[in-house]
């Protein structure tokens, strides 16, 4: 054993070595972007359970490739007034990472792509706002934190919640997550994930190697895709007792959104964003066969997609549902690709969001336009002149 520790310390100086060599060189011949994945100054986990996730005003980033800039009120993108000026009507859409624009420059989420629509179409001196109140790592209950702390100060006319399937899960009534009685866990192994964080900011040879060796494990079956990322795909899989718990939990949570913008007199919608490999049989064989997911044909059904349209009905809540317009499309145009991220199946790329933006606004241009006349004869009803008054126009902020 002696005579083994001289050759065993000469090895690891040898690996260390070379690692070191290498890490010079890339930064030499290849320099990375250390901030690539890098969001802890954009977004914050809060201290305090249920650890609600939110992000941070006026941070700034270059994350995955984009300038990200967040203002004053937590939202992505420029400052906006408070009060609402006159003669605005102004959205307000939370969702997760998608809703946020991950990988995606901020005018080409689907909220601004939206807000363009609308004022391109706009009549009289009606100006349209398309509010991003999305963060990376949210969640349904992340969604209403959001709007309990923030809808009466930013004075919405309508909330939309871009809902993604990786939002349905098992919700305690403070809004924590659950994982109990899953067979997936991907919450685990937080020492191995704050390492890797860690190389990620500071290795520019991990950061080059990062997502080839991850893609790469994912692969060969050394990572299992299907428990450190199983709760992404809870509603694709078979039935099984989390899957039912799932359900019912996310869809009181969403009732519970809907009731909050009702009370507060918000009209509501929700969009419902597809996985890519619900879209063909070959894109959901392509991540069988490249990352082993276990999914069988029922992934192809649109059952979540029912399921929510169902709610919808139910609660007299407009649902955009995307997955026939994606289905439409050639579907490796519509998700986020790039030299970083080799295959991606739950974020829009640029044209996903445009899509998105087309059928959003398609859906609920008639509910925008009586929203639009409605605040019009409100606002007539408020101008004309009362008795003993002369005649005056107030503004419409509401």
């Amino acid at each position: 054993m002696r005579r083994l520790l001289p050759h065993l310390g000469i090895l690891v100086v040898s690996i260390c070595a070379t690692l070191a060599l290498l890490e010079i060189g890339i930064r030499i011949v290849k320099p990375q972007d250390v901030e690539f994945w890098d969001s802890q100054s954009i977004r914050r986990i809060l201290a305090t359970s249920p650890h609600f996730v939110e992000n941070i005003p006026h941070g700034h980033a270059n994350f995955i490739g984009v300038p990200v800039t967040i203002n004053s009120y937590g939202l992505r993108g420029g400052e906006i007034t408070t009060p609402k000026p006159p003669n605005t009507v102004r959205i307000l859409v939370v969702g997760d990472s998608i809703t946020f624009g991950y990988g995606i420059p901020v005018e080409s989420t689907y909220a601004k792509v939206l807000e363009r629509r609308l004022n391109n179409n706009a009549h009289g001196r009606t100006q349209y706002e398309v509010l991003n109140g999305g963060t990376i790592g949210g969640s349904l209950s992340d969604y209403y934190y959001f709007l309990s702390q923030k809808a009466e100060l930013l004075q919405p006319d309508m909330i939309l919640v871009g809902l993604a399937l990786n939002d349905i899960l098992v919700y305690s009534d403070s809004g924590s997550i659950s994982e109990a009685g899953a067979q997936w866990h991907g919450r685990r192994f937080p020492l191995t994930r704050k390492f890797s964080r860690f190389l990620l900011r500071h290795s520019q040879l991990y950061l080059f190697c990062y997502s080839r060796l991850k893609s790469a494990m994912y692969g060969s079956g050394i990572i299992d895709v299907n428990k450190v990322r199983g709760l992404n795909f809870v509603t694709l899989t078979p039935p099984s007792p989390y899957q039912k718990e799932a359900w019912e939990s996310s869809l009181r949570m969403l009732a519970k959104i809907v009731e909050f913008c009702r009370e507060r007199g918000y009209r509501v919608g929700v969009i419902i964003f597809p996985m890519q490999l619900q879209l063909s049989t070959e894109e959901l064989q392509f991540y069988r066969d490249k990352y082993h997911l276990r999914l069988g044909d029922e992934a192809l059904s649109g059952e979540p997609q029912q399921r929510l349209r169902e709610f919808g009905t139910k609660t007299g809540v407009t649902i955009v549902d995307l997955l026939p317009v994606y289905r439409a499309c050639h579907p490796e145009e519509l998700y986020l690709r790039n030299a970083m991220i080799p295959a991606d199946p739950s974020h829009p790329s640029v044209k996903g969001n445009q899509i998105a933006a087309d059928e959003i606004f398609r859906v609920l241009k008639r509910s925008l336009i009586d929203l639009t006349s409605t605040r019009t004869e409100v606002r007539t009803r408020n101008s004309e002149p009362r008795a003993g008054e002369p005649g005056r126009d107030l503004p419409v902020t509401q």
